[in-house]
């Protein structure tokens, strides 16, 4: 089954994309979901969790994202299974970023999928396109709250533009300064200065002393968001079935 959802964000379009290649953040603004390990060349360790009424299902499996820079393209495709229920699922979300003007973007997904097992019940069309647009929004809002805790691009580049211009303008200055310095020392100011700078015989060298510091373990994976919880899209579901059996449906006659 394919379901095509959009939404937009009052970001440019570079900035969006840029934050699309944090992979755990991207993974962190879709509820329910998170990551098992950090991600490996683009490979994951996924989980997923959706609570609907009394049940709840925890899917977990791998995936990988797929990035096209030239395009701002993507997908992720991957499969999962919830032991619970031994259910499992299987699919793909593409997506792509297109400019709303100059400070705007507009991000389009498609999804294609398939579930086998118990909770493939839930899989009937007005169900699941209720699902996918519950989970459209909170990305999106999720998204959003993200890039716009993110510092400016161009507010963070132009001080450190303006301060290399700066030194650059500088360096041919201090480089004279320095050369006139070295040539008006007096040949003792300078022997004495290199035998007080001279290591002591048998001293070990500071390089040797210094303890290098330990390697910085790898960053654990983010936690999991809360489960995505539509509880009242199962009791519809329910309701509708109970219609069908006593054939209370549209098209019967009070």
């Amino acid at each position: 089954m394919e379901i095509e959802q959009s939404f937009s964000v009052p970001f440019p379009r570079a900035q969006v994309w840029a934050c699309f290649h944090d992979i755990e953040g991207v993974v962190a603004c879709l509820p329910g979901a998170g990551l098992a390990e950090a991600p490996q060349d683009g490979k994951l360790k996924l989980t997923m969790t959706v609570k609907l009424g009394p049940i709840v299902a925890a899917f977990a499996g791998d995936g990988e994202m797929k990035l096209d820079d030239d395009a701002c393209t993507g997908a992720v495709s991957g499969s999962g299974a919830d032991r619970k229920s031994g259910s499992r699922v299987k699919g793909e979300a593409a997506f792509a970023l297109h400019e709303e003007g100059a400070a705007a973007t507009r991000v389009e997904v498609k999804v294609d999928y398939s579930i086998a097992g118990s909770l493939a019940q839930f899989s009937r069309g007005g169900i699941v396109k209720e699902l996918a647009t519950r989970l459209t929004e909170a990305f999106a809002a999720n998204l959003k709250g993200r890039l716009e805790a993110l510092p400016p691009a161009a507010a963070v580049a132009a001080p450190q533009d303006a301060s290399q211009a700066i030194a650059a303008e500088a360096a041919p200055a201090l480089e004279s300064a320095a050369a006139s310095l070295d040539a008006s020392l007096p040949a003792a100011v300078v022997a004495n200065e290199a035998a007080t700078t001279s290591p002591l015989p048998g001293a070990v060298p500071a390089a040797v002393t210094s303890a290098t510091p330990p390697a910085a373990p790898p960053a654990a994976p983010r936690p999991a968001s809360a489960p995505l919880d539509v509880g009242n899209l199962f009791w519809r579901m329910l309701l509708d079935r109970i219609k069908g059996w006593f054939g209370l449906g549209k098209g019967s006659k009070a």
